[in-house]
Formats: structure tokens, C-alpha cells, sequence
């Protein structure tokens, strides 16, 4: 018996066994949520320094890798620079946010369920929506910290959180 034929008696199996009209494609599907901190900006200056226009093409170079199919960001010329490169090279547009409501974290799960998104925000809003997507723990992050990626990926029996680096740190203003 060929490896085709052994998975489709698993599912029928699985099907028979908890009843076809309780499954549905979200029972099978997990979606990916890749958050990050706007990439280093100047000073209290809204514009990216030279180190966050590169990060911000390292990180749609990540992007398009994992195929993201959804871009969030926040209306801030850093966040919106940050997330630029990425929804270019994916040919995506960017959708705004603003407050971070149970409302909208469930409106995020149900409208990408199984596919790929980015969310662009802030060194005080990042660790929140990481945790309101199901991450649990402390994923705060520093003023100067610009290099965190957070991957948290939803299945229908919960969300697991994981922390990153990515792209070269730029500490040299200190």
C-alpha cells in the first residue's frame, strides 16, 4: 500500500470516527502571524536611519520567503516604511490599524485562517499582539530593541510564540 493510500484511510478514518459535519478546513489549517517592531528609526524622529531602510529589506527578503499573504501596520511614517519593501515585493497592499481589541484580534484569526501575515507595530504594542493572537508570556520588548521577530502560529488547539532575531542591530547611537 502506497503512502497516498495509507494517509486517505487515516483521514477517512479520522472522519468516521468524530463525525464529517463537525470538521471543517479550519480544523486542519494553522495561520502564521509574523510580528515586528518598526525597524530603527532616528532618534525620537519618525524616519528609519540608514541600518532600518536595510532591515526593512531584510525583512521583506523573510517575507516573501514565508509567503505572506496580508500586511498590517500602524498609520507612523516608521511603521509604514517598515512594512513598504515587503508589500512590494509581494505586490500587497497595507492595511491600517489602530486599537488593539478582542474584536480585531478575532477578526485577524478568522479573516487569514491558514495563511501568512505580517503585523508591523511598536516597542509597546508588539508583546500585545503577540499575546492577543494567543502567545503567552512576556514578549515586551526595550526601547533600542529593533532585531525581535515574533512567530506565532494559531491551530484550533492553541497558539504557540517564539522570539527571533533578525537583521543586523544598529546600537550605534549608543
Amino acid at each position: 500500500m502506497n503512502r497516498i493510500s495509507i494517509t486517505l484511510l487515516f483521514v477517512l478514518g479520522l472522519l468516521s470516527c468524530v463525525g464529517a459535519e463537525k470538521l471543517s478546513a479550519q480544523d486542519f489549517q494553522s495561520t502564521t502571524f509574523y510580528v515586528v517592531r518598526h525597524a530603527d528609526r532616528d532618534g525620537s524622529n519618525d524616519s528609519l536611519t540608514e541600518a532600518g531602510i536595510a532591515r526593512a529589506k531584510q525583512l521583506a527578503i523573510l517575507m516573501k520567503t514565508f509567503r505572506v499573504e496580508a500586511i498590517y501596520s500602524t498609520d507612523t511614517e516608521r511603521t509604514q516604511n517598515t512594512a513598504k519593501p515587503t508589500a512590494e515585493a509581494l505586490d500587497l497592499d497595507v492595511t491600517s490599524y489602530g486599537d488593539l481589541t478582542d474584536d480585531w484580534f478575532q477578526k485577524l484569526k478568522t479573516d487569514h485562517a491558514g495563511q501568512a501575515v505580517l503585523i508591523v507595530g511598536h516597542s509597546n504594542t508588539s508583546g500585545q499582539i503577540v499575546n492577543g493572537l494567543g502567545g503567552a508570556g512576556d514578549f515586551s520588548l526595550e526601547e533600542d530593541e529593533y532585531e525581535n521577530l515574533f512567530i506565532v502560529t494559531t491551530k484550533p488547539d492553541g497558539a504557540t510564540a517564539i522570539k527571533i532575531d533578525f537583521g543586523a542591530a544598529d546600537h550605534s547611537d549608543q
